[in-house]
């Protein structure tokens, strides 16, 4: 029998550990991947700067590059601040955003159309945090990834998307030296 893990999420005190639910079951498909020794984790920022708002309908693309053969586990999201037409601060959801993810080598996209934020977030409807997939998903070579987030409202919106990633360590031996 093995051992129980014990990292981050095993102290996560917002997860609610019920059988039959999504988050247990995604969490079980990456426990291979949290017993690893040869992973780091990495994470990316879309985008890198903060004060970086999306302008109204507008779509904000960045491109990263990552090692080849790393693996995408989950995100985080959260709507920080909107500026309406007029200048002045409103309210904004994670709703009001649209995010899409693609492997520019294979194009394959991590969700069929863009995907409403608002499902993905840390503060709108997302208890548990961060977001799961359902199975890791491997990054081939030459390991470029491109995020989109689509504003779909008349506001200026400033947000952050946080990918996790676990990247492999390069083994150094007496011959790769």
């Amino acid at each position: 029998m093995l051992k129980q893990i014990v990292d981050g999420f095993s102290y996560n005190s917002n997860l609610l550990y019920l059988p039959c639910r999504f988050f247990p079951k995604a969490l079980a498909q990456l426990d291979i991947l949290r017993r690893a020794v040869n992973y780091r984790p990495r994470w990316f920022v879309v985008p890198d700067d903060i004060d970086q708002p999306i302008n109204p309908y507008d779509t904000l693309f960045y491109q990263f590059q990552i090692s080849e053969g790393s693996l995408l586990w989950g995100w985080s999201f959260a709507s920080l601040s909107a500026k309406a037409p007029s200048g002045e601060t409103t309210t904004t959801t994670a709703s009001d955003l649209l995010l899409q993810l693609t492997d520019n080598c294979t194009g394959q996209r991590l969700f069929n159309d863009y995907a409403n934020a608002g499902g993905l977030s840390t503060n709108a409807t997302a208890r548990c945090y961060p977001n799961l997939l359902s199975q890791a998903r491997l990054i081939i070579g030459p390991g470029e990834v491109e995020a989109a987030i689509s504003n779909r409202t008349p506001n200026t919106i400033t947000c952050q998307w946080l990918l996790h990633f676990a990247e492999p360590c390069r083994v150094i031996d007496e011959k790769s030296r």
